[in-house]
């Protein structure tokens, strides 16, 4: 899987995680308050994805902060066929990051 392939089922996930948990507005002011506040772009998403989580934790606190990145790596784990393994000491970045490690260790991400 490349890299790229990887980002945009993760923006799938956060999107679709958000806009279920929260309704397509509330993504929609997400977006737009990452891209004024923080000149992150949703296509960059994926490489400030901690900017992006201190932005949650801001507007909706730790706990709804953990509840709404729980949905997005379940959802990104189903995406990309990975067996999820809740730790319960891992943020959204730990998640992600072992997400593309699983990847790598089956293959499933090269240089296509």
């Amino acid at each position: 899987m490349r890299h790229q392939e990887f980002n945009s089922i993760l923006l799938e996930a956060i999107d679709e995680s958000i806009r279920e948990l929260l309704g397509q507005r509330v993504l929609e002011s997400l977006y737009s308050v990452l891209e004024k506040r923080h000149d992150v772009t949703r296509d960059e998403l994926p490489y400030r994805l901690e900017t992006a989580y201190k932005l949650l934790d801001e507007v909706f606190g730790i706990q709804a902060t953990r509840t709404i990145s729980n949905r997005i790596i379940r959802q990104l784990y189903q995406k990309l066929n990975l067996e999820f393994e809740d730790t319960g000491s891992l943020d959204l970045l730990g998640y992600v990051e072992i997400a593309k490690k699983k990847l790598a260790q089956s293959g499933l991400s090269g240089g296509h």
